[in-house]
């Protein structure tokens, strides 16, 4: 990991799509439905538009990055009942490939990218409907269960994430489920937001061949199995991402005050990694690094001095200016507010013993690398 100051870059952090050492892939927006698919250079601060012709989408673009390939829609002509193309980008070459082609009245959106051959994607017209797209077949399967895309009924919380175990792709949730609908409770007056709510976080998984197979079998309910459950008021599970080809998750319990690692090498085989105790440790603030699929206590502060701990492995970190955050046991990141409100970043380079600091800025890991958009970097 590196820092990348992309100062010059037109784009905020929504349109960050791939980013290399030497070069930050973006998309360039020209106004609000019309962008190219762009290479911002870094050592000569150049751009470089990948797509010859501007692409368009009157919906929420949402492109997609998949190996070396940016997938997305493109709307031609709408206005006179154009088509929607589903197009993919090759990020080295700028070789773009049609995928398919609709017709439909409302709008469509590129929901999600599975992998290079399914494609979820969403339809609003009168209602929202969701199908499945085989790139291969050119076959698409409607999806019935809604959980998949969005619509959460009970669920007040659902994030799904695509995890890789010994060579098998999985579909991984993360779940709160409400004993309710929460947000038809939440309008109508019945709760408040600051009500205490029974309810369970869970984390659930199923193969993505499973998935894709009852998808084409028009199955309603789509069978994930519950790795985790916890029913406690104040109980989480928090899903850490993927570390040396195993998936990471936390599981923490409000009555025991105890955090419980653990880890997945394939769909059976959870195994605790580490359990914590919060108590031992009385700390002042805690942050998720998702990037080392880690937690981050923060242990001492003062003015002379500012100490984190990574709760997995027990290592402490020690600098004299405030941080929140290491990343690869080097980069020590600090945000703050500027004197004239402008957000600013700050990073240490342990390792290089430098301090960078950076003003009307924001920072973002993409593609494992440390990425700084900022208006000027101070001395």
């Amino acid at each position: 990991m590196e820092i990348l100051d992309a100062r010059a870059l037109p784009a905020d952090h929504s349109d960050i799509l791939h980013v290399t050492p030497s070069s930050v892939y973006f998309r360039r927006r020209l106004n609000d439905s019309q962008f190219h698919i762009s290479r911002f250079d870094l050592e000569d601060q150049e751009q470089v538009d990948l797509t010859p012709e501007v692409l368009q989408d009157h919906g929420p673009t949402r492109p997609f990055v998949k190996k070396g390939k940016v997938y997305c829609l493109n709307e031609k002509d709408r206005e006179e009942g154009g088509e929607t193309q589903l197009i993919s980008i090759d990020l080295h070459s700028g070789k773009s490939e049609h995928l398919a082609s609709w017709r439909l009245g409302g709008d469509l959106t590129l929901y999600w990218v599975l992998n290079e051959r399914y494609m979820v994607l969403l339809h609003v017209d009168e209602g929202t409907t969701a199908f499945l797209y085989d790139v291969e077949t050119t076959r698409q399967h409607p999806i019935k269960d809604e959980r998949l895309y969005g619509i959460t009924e009970n669920y007040r919380e659902l994030y799904f994430f695509l995890v890789t175990l010994a060579d098998a792709d999985y579909i991984v949730c993360n779940a709160r489920l409400d004993e309710f609908s929460f947000y038809d409770a939440l309008e109508s007056g019945v709760i408040s937001p600051e009500d205490p709510i029974d309810h369970s976080e869970s984390l659930l998984i199923a193969p993505l061949t499973t998935i894709v197979t009852e998808i084409e079998q028009g199955v309603e309910h789509l069978s994930f199995r519950t790795l985790l459950r916890l029913d406690g008021e104040g109980d989480t599970v928090q899903y850490l991402g993927e570390q040396d080809g195993h998936l990471v998750f936390s599981a923490y319990t409000e009555r025991l005050n105890e955090e419980v690692f653990y880890e997945i090498k394939e769909q059976s085989a959870v195994t605790e990694r580490e359990r914590i105790r919060w108590s031992d440790f009385e700390p002042l603030d805690f942050t998720y690094d998702d990037v080392e699929s880690t937690i981050f206590i923060v242990n001492d502060r003062s003015d002379q001095h500012h100490e984190v701990m990574n709760l997995r492995t027990g290592a402490r970190y020690l600098d004299r200016d405030p941080f929140e955050r290491v990343l690869r046991d080097r980069f020590y990141l600090h945000e703050s507010i500027g004197t004239d409100a402008e957000p600013m970043v700050t990073v240490y380079d342990g390792e290089q013993a430098v301090r960078h600091r950076f003003e009307d800025a924001y920072y973002m890991i993409v593609s494992g690398e440390l990425v700084i958009l900022s208006v000027n970097q101070l001395k």
